[in-house]
């Protein structure tokens, strides 16, 4: 199912969203079966695709060409990339300041590479202090996945996790020319509707499975308060027991030697007048 999926992302050219539901189903698979054979054919499928991808899509193949030297295709795809090369670098540690950049030069700024507009005007650190943002939510989902009982629950935390912090990876590594750029956006920071409402959703999900982790450590308590409880009341039951053992009793007469005395007193006759 999940191949269907991808497949039908990839004949429409959607190849970023494609590549992440891919990672996310691997992610997922390997997790629920603990076996390293999934991710070994994973990583060969995705690599024999990439291929595939190179020469039957034309887009694809000039932004790998871009990645490898974007300045040498500045006119033929790498203007965008060398843009936003130039964008981070003029902006260096703390920036030209809100509003001084020129962010009309790098096309698509307002969402696949608001990153290098965000690296020009506020500076690297801010961008840093940015992904230390989307790491630590990613920390968080993961967190949460880990505490969860159900198995069922904790492949959504993962799953939905995976599907966040790798957007990230892509967008931030598209902009800064560590990977080929994929046009996927930087989650509640790019603009765009669709990409603002799933993330949201995203969250919320993750919200209501922490509400459940709650909810099930507060039933593990209570169980075990009634286990203790239970516990507590045989131990006593126990001790009332043996400690009335412990009572010398009266030995019981037999009833033959109850019999025996009222035998021997006869009742006297009394005198007839």
């Amino acid at each position: 199912m999940a191949a269907f999926h991808v497949l039908i992302l990839v004949v429409s050219k959607d190849l970023g969203a494609a590549l992440i539901i891919f990672v996310v189903y691997l992610v997922m698979l390997y997790v629920a079966t603990r076996q390293p054979l999934y991710i070994v054919a994973g990583l060969g499928a995705g690599s024999v695709a990439s291929v595939g991808a190179y020469y039957l899509f034309d887009h694809v193949r000039t932004r790998v060409i871009v990645w490898r030297d974007p300045f040498a295709a500045y006119n033929n795809g790498g203007y965008q990339v060398a843009q936003s090369l130039f964008a981070i670098g003029t902006g260096s540690w703390f920036g030209l300041g809100l509003c001084q950049g020129e962010p009309d030069m790098i096309p698509v700024a307002d969402s696949d590479f608001i990153f290098s507009v965000i690296s020009e005007e506020m500076g690297i650190i801010f961008a840093l202090c940015i992904i230390l943002i989307c790491v630590s939510c990613y920390v968080m989902f993961l967190n949460i996945a880990m505490q969860l009982h159900s198995m069922f629950y904790k492949l959504v935390a993962l799953g939905l996790g995976t599907c966040y912090i790798f957007q990230v990876f892509l967008t931030i590594g598209g902009v800064t020319k560590f990977i080929p750029s994929t046009g996927v956006t930087l989650p509640l920071v790019s603009y765009g509707g669709s990409s603002l409402l799933s993330t949201m959703i995203m969250f919320a999900i993750i919200q209501g499975l922490y509400i459940l982790r709650e909810d099930e450590e507060e039933d593990i308590e209570r169980k075990k308060k009634e286990r203790l409880r239970a516990k507590r009341s045989g131990q006593e039951i126990k001790t009332r027991r043996g400690k009335a053992s412990d009572v010398p009793q009266r030995p019981k007469r037999s009833q033959q030697g109850r019999q025996a005395p009222e035998k021997g007193k006869a009742r006297p006759k009394q005198r007839v007048r």
